[in-house]
């Protein structure tokens, strides 16, 4: 289980400007985010797995400091439309349980082979055929010398 780096209990929509399908940002109090990299806290730009306690819902985005929103609250956290739905909450509540972990690479290469956007998609299949065919190459070259 990936290490928890706080439970958020209010939900909070983002401006327009930072939701869609290519963005997938969460935006958080300018508390959570480390101001030098190795940090106990956020790096800018860190993927995060969002998981809702209650019904365990969970979705994966991407972790920036507030911005030019007036994020308050420390255990606040700013998502999309979608966000909100995956987790099984809505933009405004206020007694959720939200925890907010480092996402795992097995995580993130799932949220890009499913990604909505179709260029993210193919590129990520693309490039994940390109690794099985190259370590095939490498068995077979391999091969080829043992015998």
């Amino acid at each position: 289980m990936a290490k928890v780096y706080f439970v958020a209990s209010t939900v909070i929509a983002l401006p327009s400007r930072d939701t869609g399908v290519v963005a997938a940002l969460a935006r958080v109090h300018p508390s959570r985010i480390s101001k030098s990299k190795g940090r106990a806290s956020l790096d800018r730009r860190e993927p995060i797995l969002l998981v809702n306690t209650a019904n365990g819902g969970s979705t994966l985005r991407f972790a920036l400091g507030a911005g030019s929103m007036d994020i308050k609250s420390p255990s606040a956290i700013a998502l999309d439309y979608d966000a909100a739905d995956a987790l099984g909450v809505r933009l405004g509540d206020s007694n959720v349980a939200i925890e907010v972990r480092k996402a795992s690479y097995l995580r993130i290469l799932g949220f890009y082979l499913t990604h909505p956007d179709w260029g993210y998609r193919l590129a990520t299949h693309m490039g994940l055929g390109g690794l099985i065919f190259g370590i095939i190459g490498v068995v077979l070259g391999t091969a080829s010398f043992l015998w």
